[in-house]
């Protein structure tokens, strides 16, 4: 071997050792991580909230270009006449949307919250939105975590009319976790009239005698929680659960009804077995059985009526006792905003439940469903023909009239609401809520069935 050979053969010998030696310190970090992302040691810690507050930001410039890029487009179209079509109203209709949509019809700097539209679709009572409001409610909620520097407080979907014309409104945000701020009374002046953190309450409401308040809220458990004889529920953070939270017509707290507890105390606690072990419930309305309910053995005027999205099923409460009276599932797939119709029938807003198939393949279409639940059987009222634009993956509402003979549904990740008839699915009237591609608005009666 010349000295040129043996020196080829040393400098490929180091080039092996120096890429075993790189292999050896990945596959070292490699492990390191695994290990500590497995473990939870430290700095898993630290790095899990970093890069979790990076998206978070990165999350946020995203939103607000698009936010704004979008409503500039919206409003150039002059939605102002496109907000209500079709026969005259017989009930006014309340719409929450995007504050600069109602920017023609509102004088307050921030625009309005909320617009009620009536006869044949002229704008009446109107909500200003107040920067002070906003200012207090970022004020006093108590978030577990915040992204820094981010106070985007949303009214959304959910605001349940007084009968003296005051709203209910849930506040959320993206930006901090849990999501949901609380929820307050707004004046129709947009004076934020009370306003609590306590229990965390969200969604979907309802406001009975004497303005007392039934509301979804929730409680933040331990990740690992055991259910006896039904095995163990283990989250990466805390585990979601919620409750039914009862107000006073000042907005104190009076009250807190498990929905586990109700679970686990009734015939129907293996249901939770394959429930998601973050978020089992995901309560998303509260209302409550009229007093015309018929067919249903054991279930009184007054029971409180839950939807739960994430078990795709509706339950009855006791309202005194917290019992578990009826548990519902049926073709309907995380379902909103079920209400009762009258004798053993209910109505909802079914998000992922309706199915059909055409030259393209198989397709997902949201409904307006009625449930009876006596006999199982439903029935769907909105849209007649299965339509692949009638879609929304989460969100929708679904509001009764005084007289409970129609509905008004809000697909609002699509901008849409209907009014329907609910005895052959007629389309009485339709809405725009132009900003609610990404705000996510509804529409609802003014005086809503009780």
């Amino acid at each position: 071997m010349t000295r040129a050979d043996g020196a080829r053969t040393a400098s490929a010998a180091d080039r092996w050792a120096r890429r075993l030696c790189r292999f050896a310190a990945v596959a070292f970090a490699f492990g390191a991580g695994a290990y500590v992302a497995w473990s939870g040691a430290f700095p898993w810690e630290f790095i899990y909230r970093g890069v979790k507050t990076g998206g978070q930001m990165v999350e946020v410039l995203r939103h607000y270009w698009s936010d704004n890029q979008d409503v500039a487009d919206m409003l150039a179209g002059s939605v102002g006449t496109k907000r209500v079509r079709g026969n005259s109203l017989r009930n006014p209709v309340i719409l929450m949307d995007h504050p600069e949509t109602f920017a023609d019809l509102c004088t307050s700097p921030l625009g309005c919250m909320a617009v009620e539209f009536g006869g044949p679709g002229n704008a009446g009572r109107r909500w200003p939105l107040r920067p002070d409001l906003l200012a207090r409610v970022a004020a006093e909620a108590q978030p577990l975590e915040k992204t820094p520097g981010v106070a985007d407080i949303r009214r959304g979907a959910w605001a349940t009319p007084y009968p003296n014309g005051d709203l209910l409104v849930s506040f959320r945000t993206r930006w901090q976790h849990p999501a949901y701020l609380g929820v307050g009374r707004v004046g129709q002046d947009g004076q934020l009239l009370w306003f609590t953190p306590k229990g965390y309450s969200h969604h979907e409401a309802y406001v009975g005698a004497g303005d007392t308040v039934w509301v979804a809220g929730a409680t933040f458990e331990e990740p690992v929680r055991r259910l006896p004889g039904l095995g163990t529920w283990e989250c990466d953070d805390n585990i979601f659960l919620d409750r039914v939270n009862v107000l006073d017509g000042s907005g104190a707290l009076v009250d807190s009804v498990s929905v586990l507890d109700a679970f686990l105390g009734s015939r129907w606690a293996p249901a939770l077995i394959h429930a998601d072990p973050c978020d089992p419930f995901h309560l998303n309305s509260v209302s409550m059985v009229g007093e015309d309910v018929s067919g249903l053995p054991g279930v009184r005027p007054g029971d409180l009526v839950l939807s739960l999205r994430h078990l795709d099923a509706f339950v009855v409460l006791d309202r005194e006792t917290g019992a578990l009276k009826r548990y519902a599932r049926g073709t309907f797939v995380r379902q909103h905003s079920v209400k009762h119709l009258g004798g053993s029938e209910f109505v909802l807003f079914d998000n992922k439940g309706g199915y059909a198939q055409d030259e393209n393949g198989g397709y997902r279409y949201s409904r307006v469903l009625v449930v009876d639940l006596a006999s199982g059987e439903e029935r769907v009222v909105f849209p007649q023909t299965p339509e692949r634009q009638w879609y929304i993956r989460n969100r929708g509402r679904a509001s009764l009239s005084p007289d409970r003979t129609r509905v008004v549904a809000s697909f609002n990740r699509m901008g849409r609401a209907v009014e329907v008839r609910i005895a052959d699915g007629a389309v009485l009237a339709e809405f725009d809520l132009v900003g609610s591609a990404f705000y996510a608005g509804s529409a609802f009666y003014a005086h809503e069935a009780r």
